[in-house]
């Protein structure tokens, strides 16, 4: 255990918000680049001519990018430590958005692939710089920090929907981003602490495995918390279009009703971090799932704006924790260096967010809105089913899958804790 490590946690109402604004600002940034890019998907479907079903396979280029990114995460954060890196990542990530809203649909793909690839790496060090403040204070701020990227997706679709109303092209928009954020990756770098590089933890074999693979606790979180991240992807994919196809509204009102989601997101956030110490991680888990179902059933039970806003809203609470709760549990139980599970976790994750809602594009395109947000609600009741993973432990129906090691068994050590059953 380094020094860092055995300082003594801060008084709460003493906490600094020094120590909170780096991954602050790296998570607005992010937020605020995203939405706005995804925010204009209608004009830039429009101005590729391309029907919802092949721009979803364009979308898929995300996903492809974090799966290339994922033997070089964990290394580049290690290499460059997590300060540089996040702020690096994410600002060449900014760089390339602008190009996004005039490319032609194979020059999107590939341009999306590049900032898939850059924003898996932000990813992961900025959660780390987050998990890294937890160690180092004993306070908790993972959701806090992670309320920030909520924070970002407000104000990025309120100001969204005011740009779209007034008519300025998603190429100005999306400069206006991309130069904001590589001004608050500037400022991080000179306001964020200067960490000693973690020492490397010998491996078996002596060399690091080339491709980091999830394992077993990595992918059951990640079932876990699925149907939460699906459903947060589709309202960033096709929620704009719902919006404005399903229920009428204008770009401007479109802009506003979406901010709902955000508000929902960005309020239980801020909260979150007290919710994770006053309930059981189960229990957070499956009151997300079971918010975002009744929430999506209000917005597709009704005709009206208000109504469908309160949806959104309660789809906002529900999703919140779902990621932050992810990191959480992978922290706690996984094997070897962090980096690498966070990784893992964010391949896994970014496919259910940015890779699984492109897919309901074809649905969205041959049968309709309505039915690709309707096949969210079974994978939210997966969600529901693995919430005890949270806690360590394997859900009933897995048990005959993932067996747990009996005492006494040859070659297999008696599980002493609830981790170890899930970690087989």
């Amino acid at each position: 255990m380094d020094e860092c490590d055995r300082r003594s946690p801060l008084p709460p109402r003493t906490f600094p918000m020094m120590i909170l604004a780096p991954p602050a600002l790296l998570f607005f940034c992010n937020a605020l680049l995203f939405v706005s890019l995804f925010t204009r998907l209608p004009e830039i479907q429009e101005t590729l001519g391309v029907d919802k079903a092949v721009l979803g396979l364009a979308l898929l280029g995300a996903p492809v990018g974090t799966f290339m990114a994922l033997p070089l995460a964990g290394r580049v954060t290690e290499r460059l430590t997590p300060r540089v890196a996040a702020p690096l990542m994410l600002a060449v990530a900014g760089l390339i958005t602008p190009a996004l809203t005039v490319a032609p649909v194979w020059g999107f793909f590939l341009l999306f692939l590049l900032f898939g690839f850059f924003r898996t790496i932000h990813d992961v060090a900025a959660n780390m710089i987050s998990t890294g403040i937890e160690k180092r204070t004993g306070q908790k701020v993972l959701s806090r920090s992670h309320g920030f990227w909520s924070i970002g997706l407000l104000v990025g679709s309120l100001i969204s929907g005011v740009l779209a109303g007034r008519e300025v092209s998603p190429l100005l928009h999306q400069c206006g981003a991309a130069i904001v954020v590589v001004l608050c990756c500037l400022v991080v770098l000179n306001i964020a602490p200067v960490e000693p590089r973690q020492a490397r933890v010998p491996l078996a074999g002596g060399r690091r495995p080339v491709f980091v693979l999830p394992d077993r606790i990595i992918i059951l979180i990640c079932i876990m918390v699925f149907g939460i991240g699906i459903s947060e992807g589709a309202v960033y994919d096709w929620g704009i279009f719902y919006l404005r196809e399903i229920l009428h509204a204008d770009a401007a009102t479109a802009g506003v009703l979406y901010a709902g989601f955000t508000v929902g997101m960005g309020a239980t956030r801020m909260v979150g971090d007290g919710l994770r110490e006053r309930f059981r991680p189960l229990l957070l888990v499956r009151g997300s799932a079971t918010c975002v179902a009744i929430g999506l059933a209000i917005l597709l039970s009704t005709s009206g704006l208000p109504l469908a806003a309160l949806g959104l809203f309660l789809m906002g609470c529900g999703v919140a924790l779902g990621f932050p709760l992810a990191v959480a549990t992978t922290i706690e139980l996984g094997r070897g260096p962090a980096a690498d599970n966070l990784a893992a976790l964010s391949l896994t994750l970014l496919l259910s967010s940015i890779g699984v809602p492109p897919l309901l594009g074809f649905v969205a395109e041959h049968v309709g809105l309505t039915a690709s947000f309707a096949l969210l609600l079974p994978f939210l009741c997966l969600s529901f089913i693995m919430a005890p993973v949270a806690q360590g432990r394997v859900p009933r129906p897995l048990q005959r899958f993932v067996p747990v090691a009996k005492p006494g068994e040859k070659d297999a050590p008696a599980p002493v804790s609830p981790q170890d059953a899930v970690r087989g």
